[in-house]
């Protein structure tokens, strides 16, 4: 298949194909204002308060970015029983989520990511969160509401999107992995530290390279030493591609077919939050669509290179990404 007639799939209409996220959802609240003097109490800015904006964050933001790829979407993820779980439900469902399963545990709260800004430059963050493991109770629901989907519909990938919330753990992910391999779905993982080496076997793993480096016990100075890194990851996670990507240098490639840095045009970079939801987005489409690694590196290149472009967390823009690669 062609480069242009890869293209030509991605700008087609993606709703048939069936995407899945199950990982740690959340909120990014914006709380925006102006800056204009320093606090008589103590040396810090007071913010005149303009608005309060939340957004899709986290698992969230994937499941976001999906659907403005035009995909169907599931997302299953841990909230609490607050206020905040609410907001994030009915923001879920206005971008027009087909299946939302939020499992909601009364003892901890919905994650949320508080940022006060001012003038566009980021004053704070405050996290309200808790990353105690999920109940073994909710753990099995879980596992019930995933037999059923499974039974009731095609799934082309699953991602799973892991912040180390809690809500992903090593016995939970197994029973993922299991169900996925017994209904022949694909997987794709988005991994943080603490269970970064439970995602035996699944068919794109895509760390970043300060989450490579943190688990893997080789010198590492230069891009040069990239080859030796990338083969030894993918040896240890049996993964059928590695996909690692490296921020301004772009992506590295790890297959049976490619091993290769995919650099990346410069950018102006208003904000990389966000990004990583992006990429993991776009690169479960292209192993939906059985689209080549060089496509699938040069559209994560670009969409994730895009969303940095923006201020704050946002989701691709399909049209803005079609006419980038036809450039």
């Amino acid at each position: 298949m062609s480069i242009q007639e890869e293209l030509e799939i991605l700008k087609g209409d993606l709703n048939h194909l069936h995407i899945m996220v199950i990982g740690d959802v959340m909120l990014d609240r914006y709380i925006v204002g102006a800056a204009s003097r320093i606090s008589p109490e103590a040396p810090v800015p007071v913010i005149l308060w303009n608005k309060t904006e939340n957004k899709l964050g986290g698992a969230s933001n994937v499941a976001a970015n999906l659907k403005a790829m035009g995909c169907k979407v599931s997302i299953m993820g841990l909230c609490g029983e607050d206020e905040d779980a609410s907001i994030l439900e009915k923001l879920l469902r206005d971008i027009g989520c087909d299946h939302v399963f939020l499992l909601r545990d009364p003892d901890r709260p919905t994650t949320v990511k508080t940022r006060v800004v001012a003038e566009l430059h980021q004053i704070v963050r405050i996290d309200h969160e808790s990353d105690t493991e999920i109940p073994t109770e909710i753990q099995n629901r879980g596992l019930e509401i995933l037999k059923s989907i499974f039974s009731q519909e095609k799934i082309d990938v699953l991602i799973l999107q892991d912040y180390n919330k809690g809500f992903l753990h090593p016995g939970w992910i197994s029973k993922i992995l299991t169900l996925c391999r017994e209904n022949k779905v694909k997987t794709a993982v988005d991994p943080k530290k603490n269970h970064f080496f439970d995602y035996k076997m699944v068919d794109l793993f895509k760390p970043n390279l300060k989450e490579a480096l943190q688990v893997i016990d080789l010198p590492y100075k230069t891009l040069n030493d990239l080859p030796e890194l990338a083969k030894t990851l993918r040896s240890r996670i049996l993964c059928n591609e590695l996909m690692i990507t490296l921020a301004a240098d772009g992506i590295w490639i790890e297959s049976d077919s490619c091993q290769k840095q995919f650099a990346t045009r410069p950018r102006k970079v208003a904000d990389v939050s966000g990004a990583g939801d992006t990429v993991i987005s776009l690169a479960a489409i292209c192993m939906a669509c059985s689209l080549s690694d060089v496509f699938m590196a040069t559209c994560c290149n670009v969409g994730g290179g895009q969303v940095c472009e923006k201020f704050g967390v946002v989701p691709v823009k399909k049209q803005e990404l079609i006419r980038e690669l036809e450039d």
